[in-house]
């Protein structure tokens, strides 16, 4: 395993929102994140091809700037980045767009040189990000929504592709183990700790599938850092590293860095985290 200064980092959760014009800031970015150690950035990008924006910005958050196409079409964009980050980017790609026949469309992701699978759980309108239901944008109903994420997961079972999945375990718990329950061997990571950590908990417990990572909860676990490692501690062997940045932000990602080393764990720990947990939830091997 090649290693940098210090130890590996790897990065399970970022995004792209760039464009060529910011070509060479982010290459420049790769550079300051090889040194500090980061060996891989799992990318997402979205695949928008046929909703106008007045629809497909009701399926982004607030809160990201956008600088690359303003449809959100960045299949293209994040691939030609990955072609000239020799390896560090891996990228995936983001399904909320999906619509037709869902192996078809994967297959054609992957032997583009998708690795991976990016999706949120969008039924109604409660949840967690306050954005629209893919339901309601794509006018279909909820079953034929869960048709589709079963089918994309199911996908991603058989190929031995690991899916971040962003899901609110106090909302849609029940869902969330009945994913695990019919994909026992699909590597599912679902980020920022499950939303609530209480209710997440008792996932992890049972499914030993089930991965999440510390994206975006810098200002939680600074509030509260005692509380935090320990629930990274308790379930040593499931919290990934990851930002929640965006590809020309290599700042964050050394914060986020920063920000675990700050937390004192054990040497172990602190490598399950960085290296050993996003190498299984990834499928990089050791």
């Amino acid at each position: 395993m090649e290693k940098g200064p210090g130890l590996e980092i790897i990065d399970v959760h970022c995004h792209c929102f760039a464009g060529v014009a910011q070509a060479e800031q982010i290459v420049s970015g790769f550079v300051s994140l090889r040194q500090a150690g980061v060996r891989q950035l799992a990318v997402m990008g979205l695949a928008n091809s046929r909703l106008p924006r007045n629809d497909i910005i009701r399926l982004v958050p607030e809160g990201f700037e956008n600088r690359g196409d303003p449809l959100f079409y960045e299949v293209d964009t994040l691939l030609q980045f990955a072609a000239v980050s020799d390896g560090l980017l891996f990228p995936l790609i983001d399904t909320r767009c999906l619509a037709g026949e869902v192996a078809d469309q994967l297959t054609e992701y992957v032997a583009r040189g998708f690795r991976g699978i990016k999706g949120l759980y969008l039924a109604d309108e409660h949840n967690d990000l306050h954005i629209a239901s893919v339901p309601e944008v794509f006018g279909i109903s909820l079953k034929q929504y869960q048709q589709r994420e079963w089918e994309i997961f199911a996908f991603a079972e058989a190929h031995s592709l690991p899916v971040v999945y962003h899901m609110d375990a106090r909302q849609y718990g029940d869902v969330m183990s009945a994913i695990l329950e019919d994909f026992p061997r699909l590597r599912i990571n679902f980020p920022h700790f499950g939303i609530g950590r209480k209710a997440f908990g008792k996932i992890l417990e049972r499914h030993p599938n089930a991965f999440t990572d510390i994206a975006y909860m810098h200002p939680h676990i600074q509030q509260n850092p005692a509380s935090y490692r320990d629930f990274i501690a308790h379930y040593s062997d499931r919290v990934c590293f990851g930002s929640d940045a965006l590809l020309y932000q290599p700042e964050i990602v050394l914060e986020y860095s920063a920000l675990v080393k700050g937390l004192h764990l054990s040497a172990r720990i602190e490598s399950k985290v960085f290296s050993e947990n996003p190498r299984k939830f990834l499928g990089l091997g050791c």
